[in-house]
């Protein structure tokens, strides 16, 4: 049985759009894990780029409502992921795209919060959480360093949320993180070289964690 990704969306999309959207990435990895696509809890309508491509793949979904700065405290649903982390796994790591990066970073948060840690997050455009301290009286500080989970960070130098990819970088622990540009926009990167380079490096981390030759 292959080891398990966690796959997580972006605003405005779904599981069944984030497969096509990654399919570059996962025909590589597709060998060595089985990669688990799974649907935000909130509609919503399609999110930036996603019409007319993706045009009748309703139900648009969204993971937690982050609208104009405002973040709901504590995030309600957050027990739901947790509760899919759970039953869908177990996991080794989690592929995730924009408000999914926002999503997995409160995941990853929780997790090592109680002693758990997944061998890798790779983490393509992501918006930047608001308040991390889920559950804690110092919900609206942003602690960093917070995650010490091995993060790969995807920023595309065209992205109108690079700022936000970056901010969200710094709330990962430096020596275990990598960064990734590509020239690019808010979508998974194109270039088949970026996508061969993450692909070995998803590998690498995932060896590391379980110490394979």
């Amino acid at each position: 049985m292959l080891p398990k990704i966690l796959c997580l969306h972006g605003s405005g999309t779904s599981a069944a759009i984030f497969h096509i959207q990654a399919i570059r990435l996962s025909r590589i990895l597709q060998p060595h894990f089985e990669l688990v696509y799974v649907d935000g809890f909130i509609d919503t309508p399609p999110g930036p780029g996603v019409l007319p491509f993706f045009e009748g793949m309703e139900p648009y979904k969204r993971w937690l409502t982050d609208k104009d700065g405002h973040e709901e405290n504590p995030w309600p649903d957050l027990h739901k992921l947790v509760e899919l982390f759970n039953r869908k796994g177990p996991f080794v790591g989690i592929i995730a795209f924009s408000q999914g990066a926002k999503a997995a970073t409160y995941l990853l948060r929780w997790l090592e919060q109680r002693g758990q840690q997944l061998d890798f997050a790779a983490l393509f455009g992501g918006t930047v959480p608001f308040r991390l301290a889920i559950g804690t009286e110092e919900w609206a500080k942003l602690i960093k360093p917070t995650i010490i989970t091995r993060s790969i960070h995807v920023i595309g130098d065209d992205d109108p949320w690079r700022s936000e990819s970056e901010v969200l970088m710094e709330h990962y622990d430096k020596p275990s993180r990598s960064l990734i540009r590509h020239k690019g926009g808010h979508h998974m990167p194109v270039d088949p070289d970026i996508n061969d380079k993450l692909a070995k490096l998803i590998i690498a981390c995932h060896a590391e964690s379980n110490d394979y030759p």
